[in-house]
């Protein structure tokens, strides 16, 4: 065969190899694309599930912090300046605790609320806007002023200190900066997922031919990397649902304690203002005395359980206080 039509056969098999190469080289990168936009969707769908649950979370321990603000500023710190009027009161009196399922109460537990009350007027002091989200946060989460840094001095708190800013997820939930209290996503994924940080979706511009093959399986890897990353942060939305839960369960009980305590103190208070001689009351009026101290006693406790510990997992104290708050209402109503 002639040369020129040796090389003329080879130059159409190259170009014919040319064109399957490209077109090779175009399915590849098609197959990528495709690859990459479902990794994208597949992780942004699961970042805003995730940031939902997180928003319903802060909003639920804002509420919270709310209510624990109000109790202890309509609650127990009146309660503690008519309980400090009463004179001659006798706590070993048998007969007022005769038949009573109720939670007794000792004077050193009715100092302990005194104590409680007079560390939490400085912050109360401020107005609830002195807080702060951050210290709203606190609050729900803890309940107990000592974890809210300088409340004891009356300076006004806006931000996590102390064991609260050490604890992450509260620090995730509180959202924001990290200086606020704040991780991110990456920090909720993190402390609620186990995960550090968020996959790398490498979609990007290989244009060469040669890069066509690497860029398919970049784009597989990436896609396995975001079904990676949105199963745990289905596993953090999981334990962000939990949290969510304790905190309004939480609130309910907290606020229908907090209903049958109004009315008593109220009583309180008015039978303090005609006597505060303890020995000079009726044996109904001593009676009401200790209930109203029994239910002071469970709010506090309840008001000062941790939800979560530093670790950001669910404290099992918060939930025995429940059950035992919630045995006191069933024998109050």
């Amino acid at each position: 065969m002639p040369l020129p039509f040796i090389l003329a056969g080879a130059a159409i098999l190259a170009g014919s190899y040319g064109v399957k190469k490209g077109l090779d080289a175009k399915s590849d990168f098609d197959s990528a694309k495709h690859w990459n936009e479902k990794a994208q969707t597949l992780f942004n769908e699961a970042e805003a599930d995730l940031e939902l649950k997180r928003e319903m979370a802060q909003q639920a321990m804002q509420s919270l912090g709310k209510l624990k603000f109000d109790i202890y500023e309509n609650g127990l710190i009146p309660f503690v300046d008519a309980w400090s009027k009463i004179k001659n009161i006798n706590f070993n009196d048998k007969k007022l605790l005769d038949g009573s399922t109720l939670p007794t109460i000792s004077k050193s537990e009715l100092l302990a609320i005194q104590e409680a009350t007079l560390e939490i007027k400085g912050v109360i002091s401020g107005g609830i806007t002195a807080l702060g989200s951050g210290g709203l946060a606190g609050l729900a989460a803890y309940g107990g002023v000592g974890l809210l840094g300088t409340a004891s001095t009356g300076t006004a708190i806006g931000t996590l200190s102390g064991a609260a800013a050490t604890n992450a997820t509260l620090a995730w939930l509180g959202g924001g900066s990290l200086a606020a209290g704040g991780y991110g996503m990456a920090g909720g994924m993190m402390v609620l997922g186990g995960i550090v940080a968020g996959p790398v979706l490498a979609v990007g511009g290989m244009m060469l031919a040669s890069k066509a093959e690497a860029a398919k399986e970049e784009a597989w890897a990436n896609f396995d990397k975001a079904e990676l990353m949105a199963e745990q942060m289905k596993t953090a939305g999981v334990a962000t649902d939990g949290i969510t839960s304790r905190f309004i369960e939480m609130e309910n009980v907290l606020n229908d304690l907090y209903q049958l305590f109004q009315p008593m103190l109220i009583s309180l208070q008015e039978l303090v203002a005609g006597s505060n001689d303890y020995s000079a009351w009726s044996m109904a009026d001593q009676k009401g005395l200790f209930m109203t101290m029994s239910v002071a006693k469970s709010l506090k406790n309840l008001l000062e359980a941790p939800i979560m510990d530093n670790d950001g997992v669910l404290s099992d104290e918060s939930a025995e206080l429940l059950d035992a708050s919630r045995d006191l209402l069933v024998q109050l109503n």
